[in-house]
């Protein structure tokens, strides 16, 4: 599972976040944004709606529903994924969710959405050439059973995947079935400053 790195990545110094027994992975702005938004604009306009005296069950309903889904948002989105010898560590906006290692079975590719993947189907159909998938997905943890864990919403560097391929090797029996990256992938940490590792 080792891999060089690539001269495009030492190029770029790949953006790669952490020390060298940790990964710092991040999800994309757009997805913070949206798991924090949108339960807000909910809310604001349910009450908006109660206040305007109309609506009163449905504006009551986008209230209660803001308020789930935010609370939702804010414990299973992570701002961040620390990997370390410890395990994966997702700090979300209201709590910091440590999984060990011997809970994780594997690290998986998650689907890439259905617009990502069409745009990719067309681009082979249109050059013919039988060219490998496009990733789109970023990466989730597995663990006993049916029970996921999103790590990232976005496929990450070879840089990043070359790290988080040694850090698993490292630490314990958590496998990496997540495809690699193609050359050029984009880090995730890219707009991003580099955070510390303390926990607490």
């Amino acid at each position: 599972m080792d891999h060089p790195p690539d001269a495009h990545d030492l190029g770029r110094g790949a953006g790669v976040h952490g020390d060298r027994e940790h990964l710092i992975l991040y999800p994309t702005w757009l997805g913070l944004l949206a798991s924090g938004l949108v339960p807000v604009v909910l809310v604001i306009l349910g009450l908006l709606a109660l206040s305007g005296g109309s609506g009163g069950a449905v504006a009551g309903g986008m209230v209660a529903f803001g308020l789930i889904t935010g609370g939702l948002a804010g414990r299973a989105f992570p701002r961040s994924v620390v990997i370390g010898p410890d395990g994966i560590e997702r700090r979300c906006l209201l709590r910091r969710h440590h999984l060990p290692y011997d809970e994780v079975a594997a690290v998986r590719r998650a689907p890439g959405s259905r617009l990502a993947a069409a745009r990719a189907a067309r681009e082979r159909a249109g050059t013919n050439s039988g060219a490998a998938t496009r990733i789109t997905g970023g990466l989730i943890a597995s663990g006993p059973g049916r029970r996921r864990w999103m790590l990232t919403d976005q496929p990450e560097s070879r840089a990043e995947y070359d790290r988080l391929a040694q850090l698993l090797g490292a630490h314990g029996s958590t496998l990496l079935e997540a495809d690699r990256p193609p050359p050029g992938a984009t880090p995730t940490s890219l707009y991003r400053r580099e955070q510390a590792l303390v926990r607490g």
